[in-house]
């Protein structure tokens, strides 16, 4: 019960370019460096990560079960590979990375087998090339978040559907698919997205070739994985539907479906080119629009089953978002990285294949152009590592300079970062004072400083400031403490500052 084949030969015009694996091997060998550099960087971890943080710290096993403090949301498996690493290594934002780090090194080999099977063999090493270098895969393989291993899982499944489609539909893999597509629900969200791909795309395939007794034997995975899905969705994922905090935030993420306006029809192009930078990596998006357009031609021209499995988690994905029970931006679609950079690989095959005798600088110069950015941004924050929200070093600021009888004024934004190092024992006991919540009035902000007027010293901690029409908080925020107090000393850094204040008005 066979249900595809695949053809991988190399066209006769690819010998310009090395496909050997020693190509791919220095290139997996450059993209391990790269995370090692971000993991080892240690940046401080910044709002987000730290709300999560203080969940996995915080709450028991069984309390990760429930929903969720301070609007974070998680798969379950996740979390609990978390508390393993937590408890195993302690709370510290190494151990509360590793996880994502170890899936980050995992999806650089699981993309190249990948690549090895959805590909002609002298693209492999460039698809890798494009993998090892990809700035928000490098990063987000050091966030104590689950995007990261969103991306190791959904390669797992890639592997897991060409096995079916290859060896046919024999027992093991058919059992190996239900077993482990079941688990992975509930350990990465965007998975049902790919296992949904995955499903349709086979029991299509054998559908049209009228291979009922594949069709039967399809739907035991699929019915299992749906169960699987809709558990999870009954014991976790339906609280999301009600977070208003987190619907609001990535309000501007939905897409508009069906479109209403001219603008609602902007936003998919805005979108469709802008996914290419980000989460792909890649600032050439219009090159790399083309080549993925090209690609998928190719893709389904070559194998119609591959080409199902990579394009229909896609639309499964924008599907959710027009009925909004997906946001479809950013990180939370980079899990879509993998399938589109095998696009892409496979488009500029095609480009280089057909050009190449006439045109052979234009091929060089198309993927020069698209690797020059994610070389030159691997390359310098290799050199120079950027933090994003650096409050740990401003929290030690304080910490140093600290009298009896302070007062610390904790910016909303650096409420949660500074509950998770003082937990971890940073900074000691200090007269605490939180500002008053994101809020876009203003006097809100002036009257909740004005309380601390009369005070000799009054330390204010900032990290990630909210800026609205032009008006930067801390900024905003400065200015009035300046009205009526003398600034005795500060300290700035990436994402966060602190600054000393005496409001005695002596």
């Amino acid at each position: 019960m066979k249900l595809g084949s695949s053809s991988n030969t190399t066209p006769g015009s690819w010998t310009w370019l090395p496909s050997s694996d020693a190509l791919t091997w220095t290139f997996l060998a450059v993209g391990i460096v790269l995370r090692l550099r971000e993991y080892l960087f240690d940046r401080s971890l910044w709002l987000d990560e730290s709300k999560l943080a203080l969940n996995i710290i915080n709450l028991s096993p069984a309390g990760l079960m429930k929903p969720l403090l301070y609007d974070q949301a998680a798969p379950l498996g996740f979390l609990w590979l978390e508390k393993l690493s937590v408890h195993a290594l302690g709370s510290g934002e190494l151990a509360l990375r590793l996880v994502p780090f170890l899936s980050g090194i995992a999806s650089l080999f699981l993309f190249a087998a990948v690549a090895r099977r959805f590909l002609t063999p002298a693209m492999v090493p460039l698809a890798v090339g494009f993998f090892a270098v990809s700035e928000h895969l490098i990063y987000y393989s050091a966030e104590a978040k689950q995007y990261s291993t969103d991306v190791a899982l959904v390669l797992v499944l890639y592997l897991l559907a060409d096995r079916l489609l290859q060896d046919g539909l024999k027992t093991g893999p058919v059992a190996l698919a239900a077993v482990l597509g079941a688990a992975v629900v509930w350990c990465s969200h965007p998975a049902i997205f790919v296992l949904g791909g995955i499903a349709l795309s086979l029991l299509w395939m054998a559908t049209r070739k009228r291979n009922w007794p594949a069709v039967a034997v399809l739907l035991i995975p699929a019915a299992i994985w749906a169960c699987s899905f809709l558990l999870f969705y009954l014991f976790s994922l339906r609280h999301l539907n009600h977070n208003q905090a987190l619907l609001d935030y990535w309000k501007g993420a939905f897409v508009p479906f069906p479109p209403a306006s001219l603008s609602d029809l902007s936003w998919y192009e805005h979108s469709f080119f802008n996914t290419f930078w980000y989460p792909v990596g890649l600032k050439a998006t219009g090159i790399a629009a083309v080549a993925a357009v090209l690609g998928a031609m190719e893709l389904r021209a070559r194998n119609r089953g591959k080409f199902q499995f990579l394009l229909l988690p896609i639309l499964l994905a924008v599907l959710a978002s027009g009925l909004h029970r997906y946001p479809f931006e950013g990180r939370l679609i980079l899990f879509l990285v993998p399938a589109l950079l095998l696009l892409i690989a496979a488009g500029l095959g095609l480009i280089v294949e057909r050009t190449w005798k006439a045109l052979p600088l234009l091929s060089i110069l198309l993927i020069g152009v698209l690797l020059v950015s994610p070389l030159s941004s691997a390359g310098l924050h290799f050199l120079r590592p950027k933090g994003r929200e650096e409050i740990r070093p401003a929290i030690e600021y304080i910490r140093m300079h600290l009298s009896p009888g302070d007062i610390l004024y904790c910016h909303h934004g650096s409420e949660r970062p500074l509950q998770y190092y003082r937990q971890r024992g940073l900074i000691g006991p200090v007269q605490q004072v939180t500002g008053a919540a994101l809020t876009e009035d203003w006097d809100i902000y002036r009257r909740d400083l004005d309380k601390l007027r009369g005070q000799k010293r009054v330390w204010i901690l900032f990290s990630h400031s909210w800026r609205e029409d032009g008006v930067d908080e801390k900024l905003f925020f400065l200015d009035h403490l300046d009205q009526f107090g003398k600034r005795l000393a500060g300290f700035e850094v990436t994402g966060a500052s602190a600054y000393l204040y005496d409001l005695s008005n002596d």
